[in-house]
């Protein structure tokens, strides 16, 4: 290693001659060279802690206490009650299917609280389950599938392929056929066709 040094130190040895005498020929000339200060060395970085604010004084205050909250159960009641009262309003000058609307909740609902709080509404003027206007409709359908249940026996179709051909059910297919009187015989086992 020191080898190294010393070949390095000869080799730039007449670069740093010539350079010493460039610099004394600068003195001579009446050049001055000044020297230069170092910095002076980082300040330590000290870590202060901030002090704590200084604490409020206490003040006592009285706060009064919330109401406690209600049960669950007792929520849902008042809610219920609530929703009876409105529905007992409404009942003098409302069917059901329009308190249901007027209330936002469903026609089940408003029949169950109905049901179960003595509240009648009022009856509507056209449609129901009982109007005339659909028992009358009703009643000529089914008129009409009397007709065509008729050609099917005739044909010597089964029930069920009669109740498919229809688009009905066997309880509704069941009623037409006892309110038109028709004898409509069940399959025999074993075979696809009726047994007339």
């Amino acid at each position: 290693m020191i080898s190294i040094l010393q070949n390095e130190v000869e080799r730039l040895r007449k670069s740093s001659n010539e350079l010493a005498a460039q610099v004394a020929e600068f003195v001579a000339a009446g050049g001055e060279i000044e020297e230069i200060k170092p910095p002076p060395p980082p300040k330590p970085v000290v870590y202060v802690p901030q002090e704590p604010p200084a604490p409020k004084p206490f003040v006592r205050r009285r706060v009064e206490a919330a109401p406690l909250p209600l049960d669950r159960e007792d929520v849902r009641e008042q809610a219920r009650l609530k929703l009876v009262e409105h529905m007992r309003q409404l009942s003098a000058t409302h069917t059901q299917t329009e308190a249901a609307a007027a209330l936002g909740i469903s026609r089940r609902n408003v029949y169950k609280h109905a049901t179960m709080n003595d509240i009648t509404f009022k009856k509507p003027e056209r449609g129901g389950a009982n109007n005339n206007y659909r028992r009358d409709q009703m009643g000529e359908r089914d008129a009409k599938y009397a007709e065509r249940i008729r050609a099917f026996l005739e044909l010597g179709i089964t029930r069920r392929q009669c109740c498919g051909k229809l688009a009905i059910n066997n309880k509704a297919f069941e009623r037409i056929i006892a309110a038109h009187g028709i004898d409509y015989p069940k399959a025999r086992r074993g075979s696809t066709s009726c047994a007339a």
